[in-house]
C-alpha cells in the first residue's frame, strides 16, 4: 500500500487498473481521517471524532512495491468539501482495466475502507473485495464516470426541493378541495418521482436544469394520471406493486441507474452507494404501508416481500429500514384487526417482526449476500450493538451540527405528534407514525426522516382523512 501524488505516472500506466477512490463519508474530509480509513478498514464521518474511524490500524504503508501494489492519492492538508474522488491504482498479476468493489456496485469507484481488508485477502491467498474489469479505455470510462457524478451531485438539491414542492402543491391542493382524486395524486408524488428520476438517471439525461424541469413536469403529470385512474382498491394496489417491482428490479439489474439518479443514494458522499438509502426508504414507506392494507389477507406476504427486498445486499441492502418496515407492518396488522392490544399482543407483534428481520438476514448472508447490514450481524449481539451506538451517536451529532437541521427536526417532530393526537385516528397513519419512530431511532439521518416522514404522513392524513376516500379498512 503507497500513497503517492496524484500527478503520479502510475495513475496513467496501461500496466495497471484503475479507479477512483472517495476518501470518506459525510459532507467533509481530511487527509488525516482519509489516512486513518486507508489503514483501518473503516469509513469515517466528519460529524463524528473529526472524521477518523474507530477501527484499528489493519495494515501498514510501504515504501517499494511488492507483487500486487495499491497506489492511491489522498487529500490534501486541511478540511474538504468531499466532493472530489482521488485517482487510485492497483499494479499485480491480472489486475487490468476498471477497478470494481462489491461494497460500491459501481465499477469504476472505490470507498478508501474496501483497501485494507482487499491488502489482507491478498497476503492471506483469498478473493479480495476490489478487483477489476476488463475495459479497452478504462482513464475515459473513469473521466465520464467522475463527470457523472459531479452531475449527479449538483441535481440532489434541485431534486428535493421538486419533490417537496410537488408534495406541498398537491397536499394544500387535495386540502382545499377534498376531491379523493387530488388526494391520491399527492399521495402518488413520492412513487412518482422515484420512478422518474431513476428513468432519468437510464436514459442518461445528466445535466442539472434538464433533469429538474423534466422531474418537475412529468412527475406531476403521472401523479395527477394515478389520481385519476388509479383508484382503490385493485388498481392503486396493482400500481404500487408495479413502483417497488420496476425499483427492485432496478437495484438488481442496473445499480448505477439508480446509485447515480438525482434522488436516491449518495455515492460521492461515501455513505450509501447503491440500493435504498434513508430518504428513499421513507418516501417508500407510506405506499408500502397503503399496499399491505389494499392486499388485504395478503398483508404477510406484502409484508415479506417489501421487506425482503429492503434487506437483499443485492437489491436495497437496508438493514435498518427492514426493522422500520416490519415494525410498521406488525403495528398496522394489530389495528387492522380492530380488537386493543394487551401485553401478550404487543410482546408477539414484537417478536414475530424481529424473529422475521433474523430470519431475512440470515437468508441474505446464506446467499452470499455481503453488506454493512450482515457485517453488524455477522460479529454477534456485542456487534449490533455497537452498530446500533454509533447510529445513535451520528444521529445527534447530525442534528446538533447546524441550527437550521434542529429547527427543521424539532418542528418536524412537532407535527407528527400533532398527527398521532388527531381524531379519528387512521390504522395506516398509526403504522406510519410508529415507522417512523423507530427510523429516528436506529437510522443516522434524522433531519431527512423527519422531514420527509412528516410530508408523507401529513399528505396521508389529507387524503385518507380528509378527502373522503373510502377505502375500507383503511379508515
Amino acid at each position: 500500500m503507497i500513497v503517492v501524488p496524484a500527478s503520479s505516472s502510475v495513475f496513467r500506466s496501461p500496466e495497471a487498473a484503475h479507479g477512483l477512490l472517495v476518501p470518506g463519508e459525510g459532507a467533509a474530509v481530511t487527509r488525516r481521517g482519509a489516512l486513518a480509513s486507508l489503514l483501518s478498514g473503516e469509513m469515517g464521518n466528519s460529524l463524528v471524532n473529526g472524521g477518523l474511524p474507530g477501527g484499528k490500524r489493519r495494515i501498514s504503508l510501504a515504501s517499494r512495491p511488492g507483487r500486487t501494489t495499491f497506489y492511491v492519492a489522498l487529500p490534501p492538508k486541511g478540511k474538504h468539501h468531499n466532493v472530489v474522488r482521488y485517482p487510485m491504482a492497483v499494479v499485480g498479476p491480472g489486475y487490468r482495466g476498471v477497478l470494481t468493489s462489491s461494497a460500491t456496485h459501481l465499477k469504476g469507484l472505490i470507498a478508501i475502507a474496501d483497501i485494507a481488508p482487499s491488502v489482507e485477502a491478498l497476503r492471506r491467498g483469498h478473493r479480495p473485495r476490489i478487483r477489476f474489469h476488463s475495459s479497452p479505455a478504462p482513464l475515459a470510462y473513469l473521466d465520464r464516470l467522475d463527470r457523472r457524478l459531479d452531475r449527479s451531485h449538483d441535481s440532489r438539491t434541485g431534486a428535493v426541493l421538486v419533490l417537496v414542492g410537488l408534495l406541498t402543491a398537491f397536499g394544500l391542493l387535495a386540502l382545499a378541495s377534498r376531491q379523493a382524486v387530488l388526494g391520491r395524486a399527492a399521495f402518488l408524488v413520492a412513487p412518482a418521482c422515484l420512478v422518474v428520476a431513476v428513468a432519468l438517471s437510464a436514459a442518461g439525461l445528466t445535466e442539472p436544469w434538464q433533469v429538474l424541469v423534466v422531474l418537475g413536469v412529468v412527475s406531476a403529470a403521472l401523479a395527477l394520471a394515478g389520481g385519476v385512474l388509479l383508484r382503490p382498491r385493485w388498481p392503486l394496489a396493482l400500481g404500487l406493486a408495479a413502483v417497488f417491482a420496476f425499483l427492485y428490479a432496478v437495484m438488481w439489474a442496473r445499480p448505477e441507474w439508480n446509485s447515480l439518479a438525482a434522488l436516491g443514494p449518495r455515492p460521492d458522499g461515501g455513505g450509501r452507494f447503491y440500493g435504498v438509502n434513508n430518504q428513499v426508504a421513507t418516501l417508500l414507506l407510506s405506499p408500502a404501508l397503503v399496499l399491505g392494507v389494499l392486499a388485504g389477507g395478503a398483508l404477510p406476504a406484502v409484508a415479506l416481500l417489501i421487506a425482503a427486498g429492503m434487506v437483499a445486499s443485492f437489491v436495497g441492502a437496508q438493514g435498518d429500514g427492514l426493522f422500520v418496515y416490519l415494525a410498521g407492518f406488525a403495528v398496522l396488522a394489530i389495528r387492522l384487526g380492530g380488537v386493543r392490544p394487551g401485553f401478550g399482543r404487543v410482546a408477539a407483534a414484537t417478536a414475530v417482526p424481529v424473529a422475521a428481520a433474523l430470519a431475512l438476514v440470515a437468508v441474505d448472508a446464506a446467499t452470499g449476500g455481503s453488506s454493512h447490514i450482515t457485517h453488524a450481524f455477522g460479529g454477534g449481539p456485542g456487534s449490533l450493538a455497537g452498530h446500533l451506538g454509533h447510529r445513535i451517536h451520528l444521529s445527534a451529532a447530525y442534528v446538533a451540527a447546524r441550527w437550521y437541521e434542529a429547527v427543521l427536526f424539532a418542528a418536524s417532530v412537532a407535527v407528527l405528534v400533532w398527527l398521532a393526537l388527531r381524531r379519528p385516528r387512521l390504522a395506516v397513519l398509526d403504522a406510519l407514525l410508529a415507522a417512523l419512530a423507530v427510523s429516528l431511532l436506529v437510522n443516522d439521518t434524522p433531519t431527512d426522516i423527519a422531514g420527509f416522514g412528516v410530508l408523507s404522513a401529513l399528505v396521508l392524513w389529507v387524503w385518507a382523512g380528509r378527502s373522503g376516500e373510502r377505502l375500507g379498512a383503511l379508515d
